[in-house]
């Protein structure tokens, strides 16, 4: 079962890499000239690439678990730092266009969990959670995606800016 999940996450992240490709080729001349729109458009990308490569990975990795905990692990610490260098850098960002860093911020713990289960593969049933390691993986990945369509979404949709915006 957790196999046909991962198949279809790493098809559906993929997909919806490519067509946040064509968002940001579409608000490219607009987005390049603002350098927290190139690093928020930065980690949308990283959200459907780590899902990917983890869900592909995961489907590898039947007889060498060492291998989904490693990249899985590898993932999560890339997306955790994404978000903290994404927060930190928001902090220059005129004041309207912070409304995704709560979403934003909220990812940081999903990123973290993926990282502690990699580490500690039983953690989900040492607190009573009754499932498998790549299943409590396959959980919170599936909320990190949702989060990360999410801001992607309040990226895509925002007006265009002003000329005096992108001369900051």
């Amino acid at each position: 079962m957790a196999e046909q999940f991962y198949e279809v996450l790493a098809l559906s992240a993929f997909a919806l890499l490519g067509l946040w490709w064509v968002v940001v080729a579409d608000r490219r001349r607009e987005w390049s000239a603002l350098p927290y729109r190139r690093r928020q458009a930065y980690s949308v990308s990283l959200y459907f690439t780590l899902t990917g490569i983890m869900s592909m990975v995961s489907l590898i990795s039947d007889d060498h678990p060492a291998l989904w905990r490693l990249a899985f692990g590898i993932a999560g610490a890339i997306g955790a730092l994404e978000v903290v260098f994404s927060l930190l850098r928001a902090r220059g960002e005129p004041a309207r266009q912070r409304h995704g860093d709560q979403l934003l911020a909220l990812t940081l713990p999903f990123y973290l969990v993926i990282v502690a289960i990699a580490i500690h593969p039983t953690l989900a049933s040492d607190i009573g959670i009754d499932l498998k390691p790549l299943e409590t993986e396959a959980v919170v990945v599936s909320v990190l995606l949702f989060l990360g369509i999410n801001y992607g979404w309040l990226l895509f949709m925002e007006p265009p800016h002003s000329a005096d915006e992108s001369e900051r």
